[in-house]
């Protein structure tokens, strides 16, 4: 029955409960009905709230009734037929909240991802024909987010203090239209660039990120910051999303009878292991080895063949290729050791039976399984045996096996996704962008790094397209920008730099092109070779050379030709001061999943623009093509941000609610909002009486008549579904003097009273909460009044408080020993003294004693330190009681 309550607040309900009903002087309680909505709306309010009152003590006399219980108006009113229901409800307890502005207000940076319409310049023409020449429907100077032909948005979005990474991403979803599942939020971190060439804006600042999962949380304490714990103003953070930067391509699979659209999706989805019985019946080790396992693969394979790497690549989507590389492993299997072929794609079991996906990343001349580096013992004429080194998706090279043709007939090596399953989540890591300091001759980062994902079964060259089409996104700049990276320049400096500008971003557009139409090709000679292979058994093997080549020497000729250099280090040391920096490969025999993981990072290394170009005066303030994208503000969060900013004046920042010397809350701002209307939210609907149907309506609260005790319980726990926290603001409430008229309803007999001193409260005592969520102590504090000869209790003293605020404890040396509190110290030496002292400081002194219960321990405090962040009940005495209260409750001498 309430008897095993840990809290508090929940123990002196139960208490307040438990001794009203024993002392309760009605035994037999008579029914009372309630009152009628008609006599609510005809009758003054005044009557029906004394008529309530008069209702309630029918069943309710105690001493608990007659000193601790009070009443509340509560009003709720529809919001279509404008009715209000008018109720009077006792209470013994005010639960006080903190002010609902207790927020956080996130300013989320979206970086869209590129595409033909935000990078025109550089993607529109490998869209459309080269000779057409993209025209924006609208300047950008004009547009306002949410816009597809933006790169760069800011949204400023209030979350509540316990939301997660979740909530937010689904606001931003409803602002910007990008799906929750296609954004990736991070926290920024703004770091000062170490160059020592500082001169540029975009030189200067490093932004650098890190990613945040969907439940991580809450908002609150993602910020990091020493006030995270004062919820009387917004905070305002700063983070950054990225748009996923791919868009899958929808592949459209004509109806067929034969299959269901079940099993074509599946193989689209690719969400299954395939033929997992290979291993048992030797299918790999038959001469032929079947190509599409099925009629359903076959038409996936061959629909996605027919838009694969055409204008649309890497333009407005992205491909998922792992259904083509699962048919490109069977087909390019080998039979014999001369088969063997680079970059192919095999599922291989370890000594522990566990299957991973894997490349052939190089074809081994002699050794051993076992042991690689052993030379191979030449019988005879025999020639060395050839085999393969593979190495494992997400694995470092020190794990790479060496597998022989035997181990291809023994099923230990088999086709691509024949046994292991393929990953669903793309391969992502983050692209820094780095320059070379001339004077100290050291690398440094500057700029926005940002996160790119690409398909694992692409070949490097396919995502090192991906990769040089998001880079272009920080070589687009707005016509009406008369800056270069933050400094001024006149017309002909930024007309030298956009023709440098201009021609970066068509060097860009022929590598993309190159990659992947060279991609393409390998793609459909490598199906061609199958199919080959199951026609004629004695067909010349697979030969990867003669096109790698053809791409080296395109790219060789380009690829000095762009504006920054493409570059691989780990992701723990982008600076590239270890010995993993190196040149990214565009390679067509290694897949982007099989190279690179999450350890590692990309790095775009800047170059500088030469000293002249083209006999022309060179920019005096530009040494990089490198130009941050343009960042367009919503319109609503504009609003916000300037609202939580500066005041109506533009001066000084907003103070949401009033404050103390201390820094905390007011009392009176937890009243205020107690008895503020507040929207019912729709999960506990109140139901209209004439309506006959639950609305949201609008409830709001006054206090209507006052107990002689009153009791207020501060709301410092909050929870959500998913996170809880306690809110450790302070709240300062005055020793003496709460006056309540200000929260009283001005239609109660109470207010109508012209005398304040009915109003007037003082504090007798507190309960501080010391510790967390999951745990913690009280520690409670009241005030002694003083007995009368007889050493009975006065119920009527009061103290005016006079002099409790200019008290200050002065240091032990020049403490006199009859100055009142600061004899009432508690040291080791005086423990056995400490009775007498105290009852001798009592009486000599003209404050009030206020003594602390901790546990067992009893010992003075003085005022100043009653009030804490660790308040957590407080109750107040009413300075004039009433009469019958004093004669019914004082002792009679």
């Amino acid at each position: 029955s309430g008897a095993d309550q840990q809290d508090a607040q929940e123990l002196l309900n139960d208490m307040f409960d438990m001794l009203h009903e024993d002392g309760n002087r009605i035994q037999k309680k008579p029914y009372v009905e309630a009152l009628e909505d008609k006599f609510v709306e005809k009758t003054e309010l005044a009557k029906v709230g004394e008529e309530a009152w008069r209702r309630f003590l029918r069943r309710n006399r105690s001493a608990i009734s007659d000193l601790s219980m009070g009443q509340v108006y509560n009003r709720v009113t529809c919001p279509h037929c404008n009715h209000s229901s008018k109720n009077f409800d006792p209470f013994t307890m005010l639960s006080l909240p903190f002010p609902t502005v207790a927020e956080v207000i996130f300013r989320c940076t979206i970086v869209r991802r590129a595409t033909a319409l935000n990078c025109p310049n550089t993607l529109y023409s490998i869209w459309k024909h080269p000779s057409q020449k993209y025209t924006p429907k609208t300047s950008t100077a004009n547009l306002s987010p949410p816009s597809k032909e933006l790169i760069t948005e800011e949204y400023l979005i209030p979350m509540s203090r316990l939301a997660d990474i979740g909530d937010l991403k689904m606001k931003l979803q409803n602002l910007s239209g990008i799906p929750s599942k296609n954004l990736r939020v991070c926290k920024r971190e703004d770091i000062e660039s170490n160059a020592s060439d500082t001169k540029h804006n975009f030189t200067r600042i490093y932004t650098k990120v890190s990613a945040l999962t969907d439940k991580e949380g809450p908002c609150i304490k993602l910020l990091q910051q020493p006030t995270l714990d004062d919820v009387s103003s917004p905070t305002i953070a700063r983070i950054i999303a990225f748009e996923s930067t791919l868009v899958v391509r929808p592949i459209e699979i004509p109806n067929n009878d034969t299959h269901s659209m079940a099993s074509r999706a599946e193989v689209i989805d690719d969400a299954s292991t395939t033929a997992d019985e290979m291993s048992t019946d030797d299918s790999f080790s038959q001469t032929v080895t079947p190509v599409y396992q099925n009629k359903a693969e076959e038409q996936v394979v061959q629909e996605m063949l027919k838009v694969y790497g055409d204008e649309k690549e890497c333009v407005v989507f992205d491909t998922n290729p792992t259904p083509i590389a699962k048919v490109i492993s069977r087909s390019l299997w080998p039979k014999s050791p001369e088969d063997f072929t680079l970059g192919l794609r095999v599922d291989a079991i370890d000594h522990r039976n566990h299957w991973f996906p894997g490349s052939v990343i190089e074809i081994v001349v002699g050794g051993d399984e076992n042991n690689p580096d052993e030379e191979a013992e030449e019988i005879g004429d025999m020639e060395p045996t050839m085999k393969v080194k593979v190495h494992f998706d997400n694995f470092s090279a020190k794990w790479d096996e060496i597998y022989s043709i035997e181990s291809f007939n023994e099923s230990r090596v088999c086709p691509l996704y024949s046994h292991a399953t393929p990953r669903h989540k793309a391969t992502e890591f983050v692209v820094h962008h780095r320059a070379l300091d001339r004077k100290t001759k050291t690398h440094y980062l500057f700029g926005q790094s940002y996160y790119i994902q690409c398909h694992n079964e692409w070949s490097t060259a396919r995502a090192g397209a991906h990769m040089l089409a998001q880079a272009s996104r920080f070589l687009e700049i707005p016509p009406f920008r008369n800056s270069e990276n933050g400094k001024k320049s006149d017309a002909a400096d930024r007309k030298i730099a956009e023709k440098e500008r201009n021609e970066a971003r068509k060097v860009i557009s022929r590598v993309i092109e190159a990659l992947i139409i060279s991609d393409r090709k390998y793609v459909e000679s490598a199906l061609d070779c199958g199919k080959e292979a199951q026609e004629n058994e004695e067909h010349a093997p697979f030969d990867i050379t003669v096109m790698s080549n053809i791409l080296s020497k395109k790219l060789s000729e380009v690829l000095p030709l762009l504006p920054f250099d493409v570059r691989v280090t780990t992701a723990s040391s982008p600076l590239g001061t270890n010995e993993e920096d190196a040149s990214y490969p565009f390679s067509l025999v290694r897949t982007i999943g099989n190279f690179m993981n999450a350890r590692h990072a990309l790095v775009l290394n800047w170059r500088e623009r030469p000293e002249k170009v083209n006999n022309q005066k060179p920019l005096a303030k530009k040494h990089f093509l490198y130009s941050p994208p343009f960042l367009a503000s919503h319109k609503q969060s504009r609003a916000l941000l300037y609202a939580n900013q500066k005041d109506p004046s533009g001066n000084a920042p907003v103070k949401r609610h009033p404050s103390s010397s201390h820094g905390g809350l007011s009392i009176g701002v937890c009243l205020t909002e107690f008895c503020k209307e507040q929207q019912l939210d729709a999960t506990g609907c109140w139901r209209c009486p004439v309506c006959k149907c639950e609305r949201e309506g609008k409830q709001s609260m006054t206090l209507w008549n006052l107990p002689d005790l009153l009791t207020f319980h501060l709301k410092r726990f909050n929870a959500s579904s998913r996170w809880r926290e306690k809110i450790s603001t302070r709240v300062d409430f005055p020793l003496t003097g709460l006056n309540m008229r200000e929260w009283c309803d001005k239609d109660s007999p109470l207010y109508q009273e012209s005398d304040d001193e009915g109003f007037i409260y003082d504090l007798v005592g507190v309960v501080n909460h010391y510790g967390g969520m999951t745990g913690g102590h009280y520690v409670a504090m009241c005030k002694a009044t003083a007995c009368g000869p007889d050493g009975d209790e006065e119920v009527a003293y009061s103290f005016n408080g006079e002099g409790v605020s200019e008290l200050e404890v002065a240091d032990e040396e020049s403490a006199a020993p009859s100055s009142g509190w600061r004899n009432l110290g508690r040291n080791a030496k005086e423990k056995d003294s400490s009775s007498n002292a105290s009852a001798k400081a009592v009486a000599e002194s003209a404050e009030p004693l206020w003594l602390q219960f901790d546990d067992d321990l009893v010992e003075p405090l003085p005022p100043r330190n009653i009030v804490s962040e660790t308040a957590y009940v407080l109750f107040y005495r009413r300075r004039r009681m009433h009469p019958a209260n004093i004669a019914k409750y004082s002792p009679i001498g």
